[in-house]
């Protein structure tokens, strides 16, 4: 590896050596090999414009401040990220940086879990997103990272190049050692084609059921060996770009569906129309581009929530009179009466398309109403995303103590419905009390163990330490329990990039829960 100092070691020697192999044999571009249907110099690609630039980022210990405020260090310096929105492109000094640049990008996952890259956007018109050239990633180059730790502070260290002490992120080996030529996320959360098939693509409805670990695991398969629903290396990601470029744990600094659990009657019966009709009074709060349900029930998860139309985009509002509005919407003419409810439901996927940047959100306003974009990647639509390679295990010690362990698998192709037995375990969540049992708690800081943050302590708020919560029951329900992450609609300040639900078993699903397909199920322990 390569180290920080002046001094060139033999390995600093034979890196640079190899970067210049690597732009003379095709790196300088991507090459597309028409043959193969793919583009075949990734690798070299890579190699040929990594810059070996240390970005950092310091954190202090919630013992020492409860603030979740970092200060940017080494590289990362004075570099300035404003969010984006549809209407205005903000400042953005790491769009061009070879350890955060990004492209979407159609791709494949072989059966060893090797990527195959078949389109680029902006580069070929062969890139498409709405899944008819397959599914959509955000492609970027392998990182490096290091946690330094003082009795006071926590530093993130993020690289392009592996220098001595920093580890590969989760994903970048594959299983036998060797190392994946890029890395690639998941743009969409998931939705299933006609056959149970996970897909990452723009414009659909997040899928319910690849919410649930267990059908994670078996409708993932459908897709390949490769294949794999959310997993450690993807989460890790995120967590660990919203703190290097926002030098914050708060994920307020971008905005998420958190705060947007509404529902209203009708009140105008209408046949045959595209539009539902509701009091004045309450057409503020729904926002156009959002999604509604409309039916009979108030509970989403039934059948007769969404009687009269389901998952249907806001295209704009219409004022019919001081006392009614109507939201109008998209797809075919629907019939409604007055026992009908409006319901909001998680927004649905692409949400963020219309972005004039690489991060932010679609609106200024309303920021606990929407979906964000970060390095790419759409999140927080308003539904959790369960972990697939992760299981947690609810242990009672006693009538006032509980705890929960935390599991990892690292081959996607070994995890389990039923048992940890092929997992590692690399953890454990904050004990609980019978007073803090069955309850959302703030996390203060975290623990880092095999790939994962593991948040630690319980009394913190929204506003200091990990501003996110922890939700667990040990005490009150022990067994196998899901991984839940960021949140949904209704959940408020408890949710973000570090929020975690542990309260479910592996098989549970419901509106709420949702998933991601992953290229990194198949990763080196």
């Amino acid at each position: 590896m390569a180290n920080t100092q002046k001094v060139m070691t033999l390995e600093d020697t034979a890196k640079l050596i190899a970067k210049v192999h690597a732009n003379a044999s095709g790196g300088a571009r991507f090459e597309y090999d028409t043959a193969k249907g793919e583009y075949g110099n990734i690798a070299a690609y890579m190699a040929a414009h990594t810059d070996g630039k240390v970005y950092g980022v310091k954190f202090p210990k919630y013992t020492y401040s409860n603030t979740p405020t970092g200060v940017k260090t080494r590289d990362n310096a004075n570099l300035t990220i404003e969010i984006s929105t549809n209407d205005k492109a903000g400042r953005d000094d790491y769009a061009a940086l070879p350890a955060f640049r990004v492209w979407d990008v159609n791709a494949t996952v072989d059966d060893d879990g090797a990527p195959h890259v078949t389109a680029i956007d902006g580069l070929d018109n062969r890139f498409k997103r709405d899944g008819t050239n397959g599914d959509v990633y955000v492609m970027t180059c392998p990182g490096y990272y290091k946690l330094d730790s003082t009795g006071t502070h926590n530093e993130f260290l993020y690289s392009d190049t592996q220098y001595d002490g920093y580890t590969p992120l989760p994903g970048v080996l594959l299983p036998d050692g060797s190392k994946r030529p890029c890395l690639l996320f998941a743009k969409y959360a998931a939705s299933l084609d006609s056959q149970q098939r996970p897909l990452s693509i723009s414009g659909v409805e997040i899928d319910r059921e690849f919410g649930s670990q267990n059908r994670a695991i078996d409708y993932a398969l459908k897709k390949g060996k490769g294949y794999a629903g959310l997993c450690a290396g993807d989460a890790l990601y995120v967590q660990l770009m919203l703190m290097l470029k926002y030098a914050a744990k708060n994920s307020d600094v971008l905005g998420g569906c958190w705060n947007y659990n509404n529902q209203t009657a009708v009140t105008t019966a209408e046949t045959n129309a595209k539009r539902v009709v509701i009091a004045a009074s309450a057409a503020a709060n729904y926002d156009i581009g959002s999604i509604i349900n409309v039916g009979t029930d108030k509970e989403r998860n039934n059948a007769a929530n969404y009687s009269a139309a389901r998952a249907r985009t806001i295209l704009s509002k219409t004022s019919i009179d001081s006392t009614h509005t109507a939201l109008n919407i998209d797809g075919d003419p629907i019939t409604t009466t007055t026992a009908c409810f409006v319901s909001t439901m998680p927004w649905k996927t692409g949400a963020t398309d219309k972005l004039l940047g690489i991060d932010g959100r679609p609106a200024a306003t309303n920021p606990a109403r929407q979906p964000v974009r970060l390095q790419g990647i759409e999140l927080f639509n308003g539904i959790y995303e369960t972990e697939a390679d992760l299981i947690a295990n609810a242990v009672k010690d006693s009538d006032d103590a509980g705890r929960v362990e935390l599991y990892r698998v690292f081959d996607i192709t070994k995890a389990s419905k039923t048992s940890t037995s092929s997992y590692a375990k690399i953890g454990e969540y904050p004990a609980r009390t019978k007073a803090t049992d069955n309850s959302w708690r703030y996390a203060e800081d975290f623990s880092l163990s095999n790939g994962v943050l593991i948040p630690t302590g319980i009394g913190a708020n929204s506003t200091t330490g990990l501003c996110d919560g922890t939700y667990a029951s040990p005490i009150a329900s022990q067994g196998l329990r899901q991984v839940r992450r960021f949140g949904s609609l209704w959940l408020g300040g408890a949710c973000g990039a570090f929020a975690v639900n542990l309260s479910n078993d592996l098989a549970s699903r419901g509106w709420y829960f949702g998933g991601r397909l992953s290229a990194l199920g198949r990763t080196k322990a």
